[in-house]
């Protein structure tokens, strides 16, 4: 009987071995799918990673808020205009007050054909012409004349209220016309009641009713 010699039994043994180690035909292609697969993931979670927030410089913002601030309008201060301009002008009949001392309300009388008159208004005097302004912007209203004080204008303004231009002459403007505060609307005249050379006799009235004149001059037009 034939005996195994030690080569043989080297050679029995390394061929079952390669019998142990050879793999089955399915194995190295499920392995190839998953490495692909391990692959693909990686991109894809890569490709998605979020990218890391930068940080805003502060001084940089701080610029673009104010860039992007509206900036408030200061509407200007507008303040009642004296109702003429020119110089050497003076006050001669004053605003009959009744809350006066007696003193100054008899310097308030005007006097007319043997008839003395509470003054409504301010009476204004110069030994020459002097140019009549609107105090403020407004619509021209009324122009007419009167008997006893001549050429009279009635501008209307805001805030319910009306400056009346009495005694003038050289009218500069007409019904309907929109006039500014400032504006040339006529010169001193004379009227029977005039006091002497050149006259403006004005009035204010707020609310409907008369005021003195010196409580609206020169006041903001936001205190009417």
């Amino acid at each position: 009987m034939y005996k195994k010699s030690s080569l043989d039994k080297n050679i029995f043994r390394g061929e079952k071995m390669k019998k142990r180690l050879k793999l089955k035909p399915f194995v190295l292609p499920t392995l190839y799918i998953m490495l692909i697969v391990s692959i693909m993931m990686l991109s894809i979670s890569t490709l998605y990673k979020p990218k890391p927030k930068e940080q805003k410089d502060l001084n940089t913002t701080e610029e673009e808020v104010f860039d992007t601030i509206i900036p408030v309008v200061n509407v200007e201060d507008v303040y009642v205009k004296a109702p003429f301009s020119g110089d050497n002008i003076e006050e001669t009949i004053g605003y009959y007050n009744y809350l006066a001392d007696k003193d100054s309300q008899e310097k308030s009388i005007i006097k007319y054909d043997k008839t003395y008159l509470q003054n409504t208004g301010i009476t204004y005097s110069s030994e020459n012409e002097f140019n009549i302004v609107s105090i403020l912007d407004g619509e021209v209203t009324k122009i007419y004349s009167n008997d006893i004080l001549g050429n009279v204008i009635e501008i209307t303004h805001d805030n319910n209220l009306i400056s009346v231009y009495q005694m003038v002459n050289s009218i500069k403007v007409k019904e309907g016309d929109k006039v500014q505060i400032g504006q040339t609307i006529a010169t001193s005249g004379t009227s029977k009641i005039s006091t002497k050379g050149h006259n403006l006799h004005f009035e204010i009235i707020k609310d409907g009713t008369n005021k003195d004149p010196k409580t609206i001059i020169g006041i903001n037009t936001k205190d009417l």
